[in-house]
């Protein structure tokens, strides 16, 4: 006689039917492909029919999946975003939290590291303005707010320990930011002090400047190592930020 299975718990999710495994194996085909796409032809060359021509489907049965090619392009830039989180959080998690100017070493090398091996889907977050796309923000902003909270938690609990020290920092001005993000802000207690938004700019300005002309090929003309290029602007970065130049200068 067959053992009866266990009843699931009341907050249990059933699995999946085949059905469903069906649709969502289709569904990740589908964006596989669109970034194979991607990688060939760069973000503005991506289209539903050459995604179904190499799928071997017409292009109708995407519909099934994909309202449009917005709707593929919003899901790819939803993946990138969380794959890029998953990669910073990561690397800073892997670094004792009181080594504040090492965390965020790790958080700079690991987002260069997953840029380098992730060329089109940086691309599409953070390259040129796909034409005619509109991003639906209701779905984008979440996971962009996970990459970005990782970058404000982390100046957060530096500034909090004393580690960098605002008045030290090179940039010293107060941007006004939207009502949006002040709420965000004090609501989460964070960045009291509107000087470290302007220093998370400059951060931003620093990695992803270094990142999109390494990855658009403009340092072709550099006969200097770009791994060393890369960690000198980092150093360069938390200077700037307000760290002491001998934590700095102690990074190995």
């Amino acid at each position: 006689m067959a053992t009866p299975r266990p009843l699931a718990d009341a907050g249990e999710q059933p699995p999946p039917s085949r059905r469903e495994r069906f649709r969502q194996a289709t569904i990740d085909e589908i964006k596989q492909t669109a970034r194979a796409q991607m990688a060939a032809e760069g973000p503005a060359g991506l289209s539903l029919r050459a995604v179904a021509r190499a799928m071997n489907i017409t292009p109708s049965a995407l519909y099934r999946y994909f309202q449009g090619i917005d709707d593929l392009i919003t899901a790819l830039c939803v993946d990138a975003y969380n794959a890029l989180a998953d990669a910073v959080s990561a690397a800073v998690d892997a670094v004792d939290e009181a080594d504040h100017v090492g965390r965020w070493w790790a958080y700079a090398r690991a987002m260069r590291r997953w840029a380098l091996e992730h060329p089109a889907d940086f691309a599409l977050i953070y390259g040129t303005p796909l034409p005619g796309y509109k991003a639906a923000p209701e779905e984008t902003r979440p996971a962009g707010i996970r990459f970005t909270g990782v970058a404000l938690h982390l100046l957060d609990k530096a500034i909090a320990a004393g580690k960098l020290d605002l008045d030290q920092a090179l940039i010293q001005y107060r941007p006004d930011v939207s009502p949006g993000l002040t709420s965000m802000l004090d609501a989460a207690g964070l960045l009291s002090d509107r000087r470290a938004i302007a220093i998370l700019m400059g951060v931003w300005t620093i990695l992803q400047g270094h990142l999109t002309l390494e990855l658009f090929g403009h340092f072709e003309w550099l006969e200097t190592d770009l791994d060393r290029v890369f960690d000198e602007h980092v150093r360069a970065m938390l200077l700037t930020m307000g760290f002491s130049r001998a934590d700095v200068e102690a990074i190995p």
